[in-house]
């Protein structure tokens, strides 16, 4: 992982996207922690892609709300192009679900706020997700990630025909290729909204085609069927995930107006805070049979890059783990010798040794005890010193 980009000390990676890496970063000029959203570099080439990426950092630079993630700026290094935001210390609601109601509605008046500061400004999110939406140590949920957000009106959105964002939280319109208002936010957000309380999506998991399909021709089915919440929910769900946007909420003020009158009397943020505390000591925590199974499973399909960006990311999250570093070390040094010696013979030693020590980490002793004897049968007994020899050379 890169060490320093300008000013900006790279303390540990956050996560990653379509368009770019968030890392967790100090600011050496200023002595606080940001986040910083690097631009990938294949797509660092493309005129087109840096429009959208600079279109990011405009659109929310004109936004200034307590429950929008702040922007600081937008800054380039060699062929670095970056945007640094407000670190954010806190879960997703992607992480929280499923949601008490009380809680769940307490995160959606906040994001609607958010929405509300940007419609008035002219500003679309068209992403809005679990993942996108933040809540801090403190209750206060911070809506994230305007990649996709276009200025209501311009040439630009109107041109652009593609299917840009989650299929899950796609209104129809978009779909379908019609003009996008705010109306449109708020659609996702009642999807958003459904699978918060329920724990899952208002349609069971489908293909791309029909997931399409569904928010094009059908109805999302009484949240009350999977959820113990009080019925006026499903009215507010169905009110917000119209197909005819005409017969949505006309904005978010007016969705947030029912949802506070569920709500008892104070700040919803107090019912979050002790949720969010507890969420975040879990996240913290190292799921060492969670880790080692996603590594045993890439080096199974011969994928180390990917077995090697896993344990790189739950190496940043949890730098005291010795052994989560050692097994780092040795995907990372099996990575490079794959690169250096292309020999198909030697690849295939290789990827045996790791399935070896994939299944030993992820607690499957019998597997590995299998995946051992199959190597020493196909190499004629050789002792493993001889092996990693051979790998080596």
């Amino acid at each position: 992982m890169i060490k320093q980009i300008g000013q900006y000390k790279i303390l540990g990676e956050l996560g990653t996207g379509g368009m770019g890496v968030v890392y967790r970063a100090l600011d050496t000029g200023l002595g606080r922690e940001v986040a910083l959203k690097r631009l990938r570099s294949e797509f660092a080439a493309s005129s087109k892609v840096l429009e959208r990426f600079r279109n990011e950092a405009k659109s929310q630079s004109r936004l200034n709300h307590p429950n929008i993630a702040q922007l600081y700026s937008l800054v380039q290094v060699g062929d670095a192009f970056c945007i640094v935001m407000e670190y954010v210390r806190g879960v997703t609601v992607q992480q929280m679900l499923p949601l008490e109601w009380q809680p769940a509605t307490a995160v959606m008046v906040q994001v609607l706020a958010a929405l509300e500061c940007a419609h008035t400004n002219g500003v679309l999110h068209r992403d809005i997700k679990p993942e996108n939406i933040l809540v801090d140590v403190s209750g206060t949920a911070k809506v994230m990630d305007f990649g996709i957000a276009y200025t209501i009106g311009s040439d630009r959105m109107t041109r652009e025909k593609g299917l840009i964002g989650t299929i899950e939280y796609m209104p129809p319109e978009r779909i379908l290729g019609k003009e996008l208002t705010a109306r449109s936010d708020i659609y996702s957000l009642g999807v958003v909204l459904y699978e918060a309380l329920a724990g899952r999506l208002p349609f069971q998991p489908m293909s791309e085609y029909d997931t399409l399909r569904w928010h094009v021709e059908q109805d999302a089915p009484p949240v009350t069927e999977s959820a113990n919440v009080p019925a006026a929910f499903n009215d507010i769900i169905a009110r917000a995930m119209h197909k005819n946007p005409e017969e949505r909420y006309a904005d978010c003020a007016t969705m947030s107006r029912d949802l506070q009158a569920l709500m008892p009397a104070g700040d919803g943020r107090t019912l979050l805070a002790p949720l969010v505390a507890r969420k975040v000591e879990e996240v913290t925590v190292f799921d060492r049979a969670a880790c080692y199974r996603r590594v045993a499973e890439a080096v199974e399909r011969g994928n180390l890059s990917a077995a090697e960006n896993t344990l790189r990311t739950e190496a940043n999250r949890h730098p005291a783990e010795s052994e989560l570093l050692h097994y780092q070390a040795l995907l990372s040094r099996a990575v490079f010798e794959a690169d250096r010696n292309p020999s198909p013979e030697r690849a295939a030693v290789l990827k045996q040794l790791l399935r070896i020590v994939s299944c030993e980490k992820a607690g499957h002793g019998d597997a590995a005890i299998r995946e051992l004897e199959a190597l020493r049968g196909a190499h004629r007994g050789k002792a493993l010193e001889t092996l990693l020899g051979e790998v080596r050379s």
